[in-house]
């Protein structure tokens, strides 16, 4: 009896070794195909709207345009992150403080999670002078899950989300966009951090003294 049931189990046991080869090839080309896929260009932009206040300077935005000015510092934000409102506000300080007077780098915030917050909620915390905690005085951008980033060089979609383009950016990440589209710096600390803020402010200068 145990032998016969020993035997049957023998049995199953080769039978799935015989049929797994088909699986994992079929996987295999999978991933072939996925590697085959062209990849994404470094130089990129994307368009999206605003929140439309007097600040946004309209309801369309399109990062090639900033970058005719200079480098772009994006700033990734949730309405309920509250790491987003600590650089929101201590980035805002050194706007109040002239530390940007002599930059060419603009300032972008740019909503991270459109499919869990709404662009009220946004605009209840950043974007309303002497009504919201967190007023930012600076662009409010609010791409959705469809937004797509684009080959700044040829102005062809990439495919690829605005979210994925840029590494899926936690919230807070705060990121400095080269003038040729390249995401040249960034940094992931939750809470806002002087040294972090004048490593990426900074970053240009530096590479004009090494080069």
């Amino acid at each position: 009896m145990v032998t016969e049931m020993l035997r049957e189990l023998l049995f199953t046991l080769v039978t799935v070794v015989l049929l797994t080869p088909g699986c994992i090839e079929l996987q295999n080309s999978e991933s072939e195909e996925i590697s085959e896929t062209k990849p994404l260009p470094f130089e990129l932009a994307f368009k999206s709207e605003t929140l439309n206040r007097a600040e946004d300077e309209g309801i369309q935005f399109d990062l090639k345009d900033e970058l005719e000015n200079g480098p772009v510092m994006l700033l990734w934000i949730g309405a309920g992150c509250t790491g987003c409102h600590d650089w929101t506000d201590m980035i805002r300080e050194k706007v109040d403080t002239g530390v940007f007077n002599d930059s060419n780098i603009t300032i972008i915030s740019v909503h991270r999670w459109a499919e869990f917050e709404s662009k009220d909620e946004l605009m209840n915390v950043f974007g309303t002078v002497n009504e919201s905690t967190h007023y930012t005085p600076w662009k409010i951008v609010i791409p959705t899950e469809e937004t797509q980033a684009y080959d700044l060089m040829s102005g062809e979609n990439t495919g690829a989300t605005v979210y994925s383009a840029y590494g899926d950016p936690g919230t807070p990440t705060l990121q400095i966009i080269a003038e040729n589209g390249v995401l040249a710096w960034q940094s992931k600390t939750y809470w806002a951090n002087e040294t972090v803020f004048n490593d990426g402010f900074s970053f240009f200068q530096q590479q004009a003294v090494e080069a």
